[in-house]
């Protein structure tokens, strides 16, 4: 976004900018979804069940991304709006996860990914389905994540900043799961996560459908 069309709107705590952000982060978390080809490798059941905590994982930390690499949290009447829109208990716990955000952009796409297929958030929502049929597929999928980025690490970083790293991802996903719940409790974040899931569900359907004609 441009930096004077941002404070213009921000002056007047236009809700019109804010809200086109969140759209377009929500956007992107369900064209990332829709393009993971791991999702494509669960069974029907299980996808539809865990596509809701996926939703819900990488709406938040790619949020939270944005937010930190476009430094948009420093404009106080941007923070206004969000907290207007979405209450006042959010905002301390988003910068709360900001402190553990890596600036290695390798790796914090590594985190979203590994994000999204952690089902550890369903211990807090009766929404949310806690058993799969094929847990062994997630935990392969997992498995895959943390090996790359536990690599990726090693080789630029080296053993010591490797392990204080990977200590701070974890304290990120900590800090990641503290919103996510947090942010359950808001209405408007509810509807815009359930059109989210119900847009992917709908556009992976039809992909499976598309991939059985061509097979």
């Amino acid at each position: 976004m441009n930096e004077s069309d941002v404070l213009q709107s921000l002056r007047t705590i236009d809700l019109t900018l804010p809200k086109k952000f969140f759209m377009e982060a929500y956007k992107t978390s369900q064209e990332y979804l829709q393009s993971n080809e791991d999702l494509y490798t669960l069974s029907f059941d299980d996808r539809s069940d865990f596509l809701r905590n996926a939703a819900e994982n990488v709406t938040c930390l790619g949020t939270i991304f944005c937010w930190n690499w476009s430094q948009i949290y420093n404009y106080k009447p941007f923070l206004q709006v969000v907290e207007k829109v979405y209450g006042h208990s959010l905002l301390p716990l988003i910068q709360h996860l900001l402190k553990f955000i890596d600036p290695d952009i390798a790796i914090a796409k590594l985190t979203l990914s590994l994000f999204a297929f952690s089902n550890n958030i369903s211990i807090f929502s009766s929404n949310i389905k806690t058993k799969f049929t094929n847990t062994f597929e997630i935990f392969r999928i997992q498995n895959i994540y943390v090996e790359v980025m536990w690599r990726y690490l090693l080789y630029k970083y080296g053993y010591y900043q490797s392990i204080q790293r990977f200590i701070n991802l974890i304290q990120c996903l900590l800090a990641a799961t503290d919103v996510i719940f947090e942010a359950q409790n808001i209405e408007q974040h509810v509807n815009d996560i359930e059109l989210l899931v119900e847009r992917t569900e709908l556009t992976l359907v039809l992909d499976d459908m598309d991939r059985m004609d061509y097979n």
